[in-house]
């Protein structure tokens, strides 16, 4: 299999879900003439990038004045650029910072004080887990929180929306999940149950908080769940074919897919064969952590059974699957 298949995170895993071709072709490199994203997804997801490192930033000890300094150096799209309908711009970035700003000196998360990891506060904390089978999943928390009296972790999750309900949108998010297993062994003597989302509502131009537990259960499920997607690419590469899924190539807000009209034809014709550099690019790649999975089974298993004298009853439940990941360290 070719290694950059091998490569995955969260956003090619919400990608293989989509359309196995798509992550594939995605994956390859593709070259064909449609390959970049239009002006609008360009401005989306610059005001999301500036209004997440901001917030980290803040939260980091930066001043406004830096902050905002920072953000325009790091703009990348027409400073006057301006999505009317969805209300994204950089000046509403900006506003969206102070409004944060604001929350902040009311005493949202005051409990809270940042951690640090290796001696680096933990935002945008890269980690690599490393599967069998030359399979990689690399994820990079936002910003990791400790609270002063409890210990308890809080893994803080910014996102921005124009949408108008949120409440549930992330709910059984895989994101946060994988967070709180890599969270689980890169802390062991903290507990890393909550995680809490920060949407900035573009629209209304307010912040809505929510917050979610993530059991272990949920952390067991994460990693089976992720060996079965390893085993499914295994499976597409075996019979060379990586399935089309026609109801993905029309998306959201009736876009249609880069590769509609070109998926059909041979992946040689459309992909770009690997390249020493590439490989060399890969190899060089360095993350905060670099993981094992069987390092992150054994930490589960360890802290599930920990958990049995105080709350046998999420116990018992958390350990008919986390049982099952033992074969995975054999």
């Amino acid at each position: 299999m070719d290694i950059r298949l091998q490569q995955l995170s969260y956003s090619s895993r919400l990608l293989l879900h989509e359309c196995p071709r798509k992550f594939q072709l995605n994956r390859l490199n593709t070259e064909i003439e449609n390959h970049r994203e239009d002006d609008d997804s360009q401005l989306t997801f610059q005001y999301g990038h500036t209004v997440g490192e901001g917030i980290q930033l803040l939260l980091a000890g930066k001043s406004m004045q830096e902050v905002i300094w920072i953000s325009f150096l790091k703009w990348k799209q027409d400073l006057f650029a301006d999505d009317v309908k969805r209300k994204k711009s950089f000046t509403l970035a900006v506003i969206a910072l102070q409004k944060f700003s604001a929350l902040r000196s009311a005493g949202f998360l005051k409990e809270y004080e940042l951690v640090y990891y290796k001696g680096k506060p933990a935002v945008e904390l890269g980690f690599r887990i490393h599967i069998p089978g030359g399979f990689k999943y690399r994820g990079f928390v936002d910003v990791v929180l400790r609270h002063r009296e409890t210990g308890e972790v809080l893994v803080l999750e910014i996102k921005t929306s124009s949408g108008n309900v949120i409440a549930n949108s992330y709910k059984n998010s895989a994101q946060a999940i994988g967070y709180s297993v890599i969270l689980d062994f890169l802390f062991p003597k903290l507990s890393s149950y909550k995680v809490l989302y920060l949407v900035y509502k573009t629209k209304e131009l307010e912040y809505e908080p929510v917050s979610y537990n993530k059991s272990y259960l949920q952390r067991a499920l994460w990693i089976e769940e992720l060996l079965i997607e390893v085993d499914k690419l295994k499976l597409y590469e075996s019979r060379g074919v990586y399935p089309m899924h026609g109801e993905s190539c029309v998306g959201k807000f009736y876009k249609e897919c880069k590769y509609l009209g070109t998926c059909t034809l041979s992946t040689e014709r459309l992909t770009s064969p690997l390249t020493l550099e590439s490989l060399e690019k890969l190899e060089k790649e360095s993350y905060d952590a670099e993981v094992s999975l069987e390092d992150l089974i054994k930490t589960q298993l360890e802290n599930t059974k920990g958990i049995e004298d105080h709350e046998p009853e999420l116990a018992s439940t958390d350990r008919v699957y986390t049982t099952g990941l033992e074969d995975q360290i054999l």
